[in-house]
């Protein structure tokens, strides 16, 4: 115990000494209902597995300006574009509150809290987007009341309390498995839960108010019930805690903040028990509240300062945190991060303000100081002069600076304006200091006879010769052998801004003069017409590029000694001055400009620019400033400040990262709808899509996740139509690009990401799209037509040599109808004329005739001769030869027979134009003509007022014939061995009718044929 006290108080001593890289603000970006952040009232967030920010919240549009229900959705965020997800189906019952968490790697879970019932949990599979009721928990018996969930081993896990007992239980998808049990002491009527406390060892779980608690191991079983017993404090004295505060672990050992007490409690895993540790309250008021990552590496705190909060984040080496940076946000903010101290969401409202940050690799010392010249002195030690506030001395492994004390006759002496510093092969040190070149030993003790007086500020030392440049004029040499210090002849006009040398030659930038060049005692100067000499700024000797000088507008030039010319070699795209230049170790250029840290790559030209986003402190650097280590590692002076960094720990970005769709628009024809895809499953496996021809139009947005500044990212995308390249084209974040009214073919979506300094970030992701034909230009479609018109030709024409072979056809029938219909007429005409002949003779054998019998008998073949020659008269009259009118036939017999008959009789005719066929008018015609002169002959012979009614309909099918007298018929005139009789039953018979006979009244027959 003794040694374990003594460890945790000197490690956390000895970190006080110790800083942390610094964490940065790369981004910020806020979002509201503009945006498409549609969420008032946020309720909860989380980040998934897949860098997707999910939030749960009172949609803004629902009853924006009714006090009541809001409507709850969902939100996901890829980090640029919102996209809504429908909240399962709650029934009616009314939202209060909800919260996510995790399950396992593509799962999440939402429990939703209602007004007026049980809460309800839902799995989310955030690779397919679909949520489902996880029935085992919804379905729970009645008893079971409260619950929580907690994490461990990558494994969702659950604390459920009834009125009399503990519940462990475990989660997986839509599963619920209760792993353990134990009753409490006495039944609870309310059982709420403690904020559960779980580590790698054990799992703490208490009720609030209630001295109930229990501890469980890793598997989830119920290792003991706690007890005042188990927590012990520094007196010895037991008790039982109210309220758990945090727990952490380091070095695997797990300790835990409880009620008010400052110190820490350790869990005992042996014996299972809380014991204080004495002198542990270091960074009490944070750490009890601070809320870390799975490592205990990281932490961050939200408190409360007034009408605002600070979000502050920690770095915690062994625990000791180390403040790293803060951010203000508005109190009552919901906060939700995806990589723990890389990333932020803060929720307030209908605004959304996302933060990204990163450790910078760029370490700042002396800030605040104007930095003039550095050298390394030893491993990891540095010697630093500024410009009026003194020399330091800098550790870089313990990242402290010390100002140096610089002696002379054991009494300080200030040294506030040097220029350059040498160290020495003995280790000793020569550093200027206005009018004067100090050399000192080891321990910054001034060296009397080897300082003197000098003329200048600028100084720099070739072999065993220090030259020095005053700025108003006048360049020196000091031989430090001979220990001899002469003025160079005739450079009282030759101001010195800065020196260089390649280690035999010395160079220098002048205000005026151009470039000063000094060799074996005689020196030149050069002016250039490619650049004015009053713009010469910075220069240096680099093994690799030769003689470097920039300018105040950013341009560098390598000096050509021999031939005394200046030939461009970079120019900076802002135009900054630049003021100095190194190389490192793989022969890149680096500058210090005075707007921040320029790398060029030498091969590739690639240019990156570091600044206050990367970690650089001040942006202006400041002239001499600038020096690389044999280690390669580079120093950076500025007016507030020195920057130390590696060039190979340094990034611009996390190119590693890769661009991806996060959603992809089209008409779906297999749905019958637009349908908007952003399920990463679908993201993942969809390689092609297919538009239909009605609809040849798509939209697609991407993201690149990770630590990024999405301010500096755009895309570079392009839509080519198969074996041919089109331009590319610029989106930025937050963007849709959209693809309208494509001709049909086969296309290659490609979607670059890249970073403001246009390098590419990851790979290029591909989009096949295949824009169907519209039917009537596909070849099948041409095809098929062709063949119909095709068809359509030879029919008409099949048709037309038909029709024409039909017209001869019809022409030949035609004359063959009209000779037949002349034939006919021309036989119906004469068959009249020779049944009228014959009529005529019989009626001159009538009147020649004095057999009265004689005569009757010639009178009936004579009318029925006239009535079948009726018929051939109408034929012949007629434009048919089928068929006549037998109402005309009839009115034909009647008035025959007021001519015979002088006896005046009335006819009632009833009849409804139907046309009888010649088949049937003829035999019709004649059982007519008996009737009449059976009625003329037989029945009227009494009769004051004779009638005679004959009635001819047509039924559907059937003919209806009816005739009627109203004479006395004798009873001779209807025998059945008459004539007329005879005559009658024939034409019935060829009629293939029914007659039937009725003389109650007069004379009544009735004939139906069909």
């Amino acid at each position: 115990m003794r040694k374990l006290l003594f460890a945790f108080f000197v490690l956390c001593s000895m970190l006080l000494w110790c800083q942390q890289e610094p964490s940065i603000l790369i981004n910020k970006s806020i979002y509201s209902s503009r945006d498409g952040y549609l969420i008032s009232n946020p309720y909860h967030s989380i980040y998934d597995s897949t860098g997707w920010l999910w939030v749960l919240g009172e949609n803004k549009l629902s009853n924006e300006y009714v006090f009541g229900d809001k409507e709850i959705i969902i939100q996901r965020f890829d980090g640029a574009i919102f996209f809504n997800l429908a909240l399962p189906d709650t029934f009616d019952k009314r939202i209060k509150e909800g919260h996510f968490f995790k399950h396992k790697e593509k799962g999440l879970y939402l429990k939703l809290y209602y007004t007026d019932d049980r809460a309800d949990l839902f799995f989310i599979d955030t690779d397919t987007l679909q949520i489902t009721p996880v029935d085992a928990y919804n379905h729970l018996s009645e008893k079971y009341i409260i619950s929580k969930e907690f994490q461990v081993n990558n494994e969702t896990r659950l604390i459920i309390t009834s009125e009399e007992k503990f519940y462990s239980a475990a989660l997986d998808g839509l599963g619920l498995r209760i792993l353990d049990s134990i009753p409490f002491n006495g039944p609870v009527k309310n059982p709420f839960l403690e904020e559960i406390r779980s580590t790698e060892a054990s799992t703490i779980v208490k009720l609030l108010f209630i001295n109930e608690g229990i501890l469980l191991n890793r598997q989830g079983k119920i290792t003991k019930k706690i007890a005042s017993t188990d927590f012990i404090d520094n007196q010895g004295h037991n008790f039982y805690p109210n309220e758990i505060h945090n727990s952490f672990a380091v070095n695997n050992e797990y300790f835990f903040y409880l009620d008010d007490y400052e110190n820490v409690f350790k869990f005992d895993q042996e014996n299972l028990r809380f014991i204080e540790i004495p002198n542990t309250n270091e960074s009490y008021d944070s750490k009890k509240d601070m809320v870390f990552d799975n490592n205990f590496e990281n932490g961050f705190l939200n408190e409360v300062v007034s009408d605002y909060s600070e979000v502050k984040f920690y770095d915690l080496n062994e625990f000791y945190p180390h403040l790293t940076l803060k951010i203000k946000i508005k109190n009552y903010s919901k906060t939700a991060y995806s990589q723990f101290g890389e990333d932020l969401v803060v929720l307030n409202g209908n605004t959304l303000e996302s933060y990204s940050f990163k450790n910078s690799k760029i370490k700042t010392f002396l800030r605040g100081k104007s930095i003039r010249t550095i050298k390394k002195l030893s491993e990891n030690k540095y010697i630093v002069a500024t410009d009026t506030e003194g020399v330091y001395t800098i550790n870089t492994k313990d990242n402290t600076e010390e100002k140096i004390k610089f002696t002379l006759d054991n009494k300080e002496i200030s040294m506030n304006y040097s220029r350059d510093i040498y160290v020495n092969e003995d280790h000793t040190i020569t550093i200027n200091d206005s009018d004067n070149l100090y050399t000192t030993d080891a321990n910054y003790k001034v060296i009397k006879d080897r300082s003197l007086k000098i003329i200048g500020e600028e100084i720099i030392k070739i072999e065993d010769t220090i030259f020095t440049a005053d700025q108003r004029g006048i360049i020196s040499q000091f031989s430090i052998n001979e220990k001899k210090y002469t003025t160079i002849p005739n450079t009282e006009s030759v101001q010195i801004r800065e020196f260089a040398t390649n280690g035999t030659r010395l160079f220098g930038t002048t205000v005026a003069n151009g470039i000063f060049e000094y060799e074996n005692g005689s020196f030149e100067t050069h002016v250039f017409e490619n650049e004015k000499a009053e713009n010469l700024l910075s220069i240096n000797y680099l093994k690799d590029f030769g003689v470097l000088v920039a300018t105040k507008f950013g341009k560098i030039y390598t000096y050509d000694s021999d031939k005394n010319r200046l030939k461009l070699l970079y120019e900076d795209a802002l135009k900054a001055s630049i003021v100095g230049m190194v190389t490192d170790n793989n022969n890149n250029l680096w500058l210090n400009t005075y707007a921040g840290i320029v790398s060029v790559n030498r091969s590739t030209q690639k240019i990156v620019r570091y600044t206050v986003k990367d970690g650089v402190y001040e942006l202006e650097g400041n002239r001499y400033g600038t020096y690389r280590d044999p280690e390669g590692n580079i120093w950076m002076g500025s007016y507030k400040g020195l920057s130390y960094f590696n060039p190979n720990d340094l990034s611009t970005i996390e190119l590693n990262a890769q661009p991806q769709f996060t959603s992809v628009s089209y008409f779906d024809a297999g749905l019958n709808r637009w349908q908007v895809h952003s399920s990463p499953q679908f993201l993942d496996s969809i390689q092609t899509i297919n538009l239909p021809s009605e609809y040849q139009r798509f939209s697609a947005t991407m993201s690149v996740f990770g630590q990024l500044d999405r301010n500096n990212i755009s895309y570079k995308y392009r839509l080519s139509e198969k074996g041919n390249d089109s331009d590319w084209f610029t989106s930025y974040p937050g963007k849709e690009i959209l693809f309208a009214n494509l001709a049909p073919g086969e296309y290659i979506l490609e979607v670059q990401a890249v970073s403001a300094s246009d390098e590419e970030i990851g790979n290029t992701i591909e989009l096949r799209v295949i824009s169907e034909k519209i039917f009537y230009k596909t070849w099948w479609f041409i095809l098929a037509l062709i063949l119909l018109v095709f068809g359509l030709i030879s029919y008409l024409f099949y048709q037309y040599k038909g029709k024409q072979k039909i017209l001869v056809k019809n022409e030949i029938a035609l004359n063959e109808s009209k000779i037949k219909t002349s034939m006919m007429l021309e036989i119906h005409h004469r068959i009249k004329n020779n049944l009228q002949i014959v009529s005529g003779l019989l009626g001159l054998q009538v009147i020649n005739s004095a057999n009265e019998e004689l005569k009757l008998k010639l009178q009936d073949s004579q009318s029925r001769i006239e009535s079948i020659a009726g018929i051939h008269n109408l034929l012949y009259n007629s434009d048919s030869f089928e068929t006549l009118s037998f109402k005309e036939n009839v009115d034909n017999i009647i008035r025959y027979y007021q001519i015979l008959f002088p006896l005046k009789v009335g006819y009632t005719l009833n009849f409804d134009g139907s046309m009888l066929p010649i088949d049937k008018a003829t035999p019709l015609s004649l059982l007519l003509n008996e009737l009449i002169s059976n009625s003329h002959k037989h029945a009227f012979s009494d009769e004051e007022q004779p009638e005679i009614h004959i009635y001819f309909i047509k039924c559907e099918t059937k003919y209806e014939f009816k005739y009627f007298d109203n004479g006395n018929f004798k009873e001779k005139g209807f025998k059945k061995d008459s004539m007329g009789m005879k005559i009658v039953d024939m034409m019935t018979t060829q009629l293939k009718g029914d007659l039937k006979i009725d003389n109650s009244k007069g004379f009544m027959c009735t004939l139906i044929f069909s």
